[in-house]
């Protein structure tokens, strides 16, 4: 029987600096971008939990996350040159060093080492720039066992959404076999039509959730706080479908304000040699190509220019399923009221993760100690 969703009283989805959610969030390493998308002497704008920030590669090819703005008169220095280590403003040329100290301020005088632009902790790891935006020293930077396996690791194309990030926290399995019944059906794989039910436990890395339907193998799939999701799923590149082939797929979900967040998707196929060159040249061609007009088909389902039934037979499983999980996520609305939902039995998961949330944030209101969630020492695996 659905029960009425009682008000909350804690703030989840806000997330920007002084937030107590924000305050979370900033304990945490988070990628901010796709490795490959940030070429050597280049730098980027981005925005992150709210802030802005100058993201830059420098010419040996380390990345570097700074301030937005040049501390002079408040250009963005994403607009200037990357020199060396550094970053040159392209209004009066002031150049800071990798670590954020201004060491050329041309027509002045002398360097003025007092002036700096803040720096921020970065790691490259599996095809994505981490950050830490905390203040003091970052925690241990995680690693994933799983990942670190030898096969084909891939980093898709970002998917970003109008949305907050906890309409995708909150995805649950029960939404597959409706919300991705057209791709599935259009597709063959009518296993996804199964309705699972999921159960959940804590562990030392965040929950494991298994689930089980009728006629199905049960599974396991994993959440490491705060916002990163793992599973299994069998290969949906073309020409792979059919095989006995299964990915080991990470979704690190980031919010880049209350009201937008960035998903970064990472795979690691257990393919060697020829095969797993011949594979990734595939998988990446794929995945390139239709991330351009997945965005554009999505709106139109959402505007009613097109149903999701009418999808073209060209658009693959996987951004098939991209353009269901956006229509229905950015269709919830960017921050949602949640005290007029009915949860039932299907809901496990959204119920578990903010009873988990909401224990911690109180426990950092009230300066108690927070969960040391900690990585797997030894790969989780499909079982």
């Amino acid at each position: 029987m659905a029960v009425a969703k009682a008000t909350p009283d804690v703030d989840l989805e806000h997330v920007g600096p002084g937030t107590l959610a924000g305050r979370y969030l900033r304990r945490f390493w988070h990628p901010v971008h796709r490795a490959q998308d940030l070429p050597a002497g280049r730098a980027k704008p981005i925005k992150v939990l709210g802030e802005q920030f100058t993201l830059y590669r420098a010419q040996d090819g380390q990345p570097h996350l700074v301030d937005f703005r040049c501390p002079h008169r408040g250009v963005p220095l994403a607009i200037g040159w990357v020199e060396g280590d550094g970053i040159r403003c392209r209004y009066h040329g002031w150049r800071y060093d990798g670590a954020g100290r201004c060491v050329e301020q041309p027509g002045i005088d002398g360097p003025a080492p007092e002036v700096r632009v803040r720096t921020y902790p970065v790691r490259e790891y599996v095809g994505l720039v981490f950050a830490y935006l905390g203040e003091g020293d970052p925690p241990p930077f995680k690693q994933y066992p799983d990942l670190d396996l030898p096969g084909v690791l891939v980093a898709d194309p970002p998917e970003y959404f109008p949305c907050s990030f906890w309409n995708r926290l909150e995805n649950d399995r029960a939404h597959v076999s409706w919300t991705h019944r057209s791709t599935a059906t259009r597709l063959g794989h009518l296993h996804f039509l199964a309705q699972w039910r999921e159960e959940l436990e804590e562990t030392p890395y965040g929950f494991v959730l298994k689930r089980s339907a009728p006629g199905q193998a049960p599974i396991k799939s994993h959440w490491h706080m705060p916002t990163t999701y793992q599973f299994a799923i069998r290969s949906r590149a073309r020409g792979y479908e059919h095989l006995d082939l299964w990915d080991t797929k990470f979704a690190f979900t980031v919010p880049i304000d209350d009201e937008h967040f960035v998903a970064f998707d990472v795979t690691r196929t257990p393919l060697e040699g020829e095969a797993a060159a011949a594979y990734a040249v595939q998988r990446a061609a794929e995945q390139e190509a239709e991330a351009k007009v997945r965005w554009d088909l999505a709106e139109k389902i959402l505007a009613g220019e097109l149903a999701i039934e009418e999808i073209p037979d060209e658009v693959s499983h996987y951004n098939g399923f991209i353009i269901e999980d956006y229509v229905t996520q950015v269709g919830q609305g960017p921050i949602r009221d949640r005290t007029h939902e009915r949860l039932g039995r299907n809901d496990v998961k959204p119920i578990f993760i903010r009873r988990l949330w909401r224990r911690e944030l109180r426990a950092l209101a009230a300066g108690q100690p927070l969960m040391d969630w900690q990585a797997p020492r030894q790969p989780l695996g499909r079982d």
